[in-house]
């Protein structure tokens, strides 16, 4: 199991572009989609509205500002002519307010200053009186989970009990891959599958793929592709998500003398009554509890922490942290920080997380860093990029082996050309290293934290650059206490 668990943990990073990533989706590779003999031709039609899905949250515009719709995907310029640098993209199908017209060249339908800063052409625009809603919405559909992993991966079968798990309305899409005995037929549309018209066309094996909408047909549930495609919903193999969440500190805190961890081993953590490896495991704690821990380790190494009344009133019981936990330690500041200011502190050797506010923790969560051969890189940073979701690819050339494919991958924010803090759907091995580089959170865990650093996303948008005006927020990335030096890269 646990070598099914490495394959399904490979992990993406990177968006093929370099510092500022094109706002239309990157193309499958030609290997994508494997053709059939003699395929209709596949009708695209342009999507429909989602009502069946829950957004991140709508609201009416309270300042009365006039607010339009768009046909297609929109660039948003730092200045009101289309060339230069962005500020954001639009995301098509979705209401956004306009401050004022103002001029400009190049846009027969005129220009429009933005709340939160940039200018769009009003071109592929039209007014509406849809309320603003932050984009894409939540996806309604159950995901299996990590403790259907066995039956799923080998029979095909999970729960589907919606109130299993606060997995539902966690990820904008729906996501699947050809793997195993899930062969991924693709038939024409909906209605070409409940017609039982022949598949035109399979999936190619392994890739990541998204799924935008689930369609109830009287010849059973499919998933459709944004190009108006569909698969059978049991003939690909869906990712498993997990629910995994951290500590939001803020509202939980963590009590005096107290540090929070959680079990990371996959058979669970073992505690013992003595800090000893040869002690008899008195209890062993499911993967992924969260715990207490005394704030300081009780022998010289630094491995071994006391959870209080772990084994009974005024017993205490032991936990290792190489081999049971991940555990939030605390480190000062950089110079880079001013007080008061929110950043992130990533520790690579506890892979945990924390967003701060100067000396305090706001949240803090496991993580998954760059695996053997994959370094995450160490430093200091600024977030300059964030997107809603994004496509990521490997690099032309790289071994077969490292190829790597994966679409719609939630709630990425840059911090260096190809690395990224992003949601993760292929895994959910936080606080064990599974990525090319990139820092993997829960789907919780990575809206949690793209709702609270900058650069600010305003309703509609689907993509954010940072500004002078609208700085993206500090990342430090180390390796415990270690001192990492300034890798900001410029404002421009």
């Amino acid at each position: 199991m646990h070598r099914l668990l490495v394959l399904l943990m490979l992990s993406a990073c990177g968006p093929k572009e370099s510092t500022e990533p094109s706002p239309e989706p990157i193309a499958p590779p030609p290997e994508a989609v494997v053709p059939l003999p003699e395929p209709e031709p596949i009708a695209a039609p342009e999507p429909e509205p989602e009502p069946d899905r829950e957004p991140l949250f709508f609201e009416v515009d309270p300042e009365g500002r006039e607010v339009r719709v768009a046909n297609r995907r929109l660039n948003v310029y730092r200045a009101a002519k289309a060339s230069g640098r962005r500020r954001a993209v639009i995301e098509k199908h979705y209401p956004f307010a306009i401050e004022r017209r103002v001029d400009g060249p190049g846009c027969s339908e005129g220009w429009a200053a933005l709340p939160g800063g940039g200018f769009v052409c009003l071109n592929h625009t039209e007014t509406t009186t849809e309320p603003l809603r932050v984009s894409p919405p939540l996806v309604a559909f159950v995901h299996p989970g990590p403790d259907d992993w066995e039956s799923y991966s080998t029979e095909g079968v999970y729960n589907k009990d919606p109130d299993k798990t606060e997995v539902p309305g966690l990820v904008p899409y729906v996501y699947a891959k050809v793997w195993r005995k899930w062969k991924g037929p693709v038939y024409k549309s909906a209605e070409s599958f409940a017609a039982g018209d022949s598949p035109i066309s399979r999936m190619a094996y392994g890739m990541k793929f998204r799924f935008t909408e689930v369609i109830e047909t009287d010849a059973g549930t499919v998933l459709e592709r944004p190009n108006g495609t569909v698969i059978p919903v049991d003939e690909i193999f869906l990712y498993p998500l997990t629910d995994f969440h951290g500590r939001e500190v803020d509202r939980e805190p963590i009590p005096e003398g107290m540090q929070v961890a959680w079990v990371f081993g996959y058979d669970g953590g073992n505690v013992r009554p003595s800090p000893d490896l040869n002690a008899e495991v008195a209890e062993v704690l499911p993967y992924h509890t969260e715990l207490m821990v005394r704030d300081a380790p009780v022998d010289e190494a630094g491995h071994w922490w006391e959870i209080p009344d772990a084994l009974g009133p005024g017993v205490s019981g032991y936990v290792n942290d190489q081999r049971d936990i991940r555990h939030w330690v605390p480190r000062t500041p950089p110079d880079e920080v001013t007080p008061g200011e929110v950043w992130v502190d990533v520790d690579l050797g506890q892979q945990v997380l924390a967003l701060r506010e100067g000396d305090d923790v706001l949240f803090v969560t496991m993580v998954s860093t760059g695996d053997v051969g994959w370094a995450t890189p160490q430093g200091i940073f600024r977030i300059y990029d964030k997107m809603i979701e994004t496509t990521m690819a490997s690099r032309a050339g790289v071994e077969e082996e490292d190829v790597y494919y994966v679409e719609g991958v939630p709630w990425t924010m840059h911090f260096k050309p190809r690395y990224a803090l992003h949601g993760t759907f292929w895994h959910w091995g936080f606080g064990h290293r599974a990525s090319h580089g990139c820092v993997n959170l829960s789907p919780r865990d990575a809206r949690y934290v793209f709702d609270r650093v900058g650069p600010t996303m305003e309703a509609g948008w689907h993509s954010v650059f940072e500004t002078p005006d609208d700085v993206g927020t500090v990342v430090r990335i180390r390796n415990g206490d270690r001192p990492v030096r300034d890798r900001r890269a410029s404002l421009y």
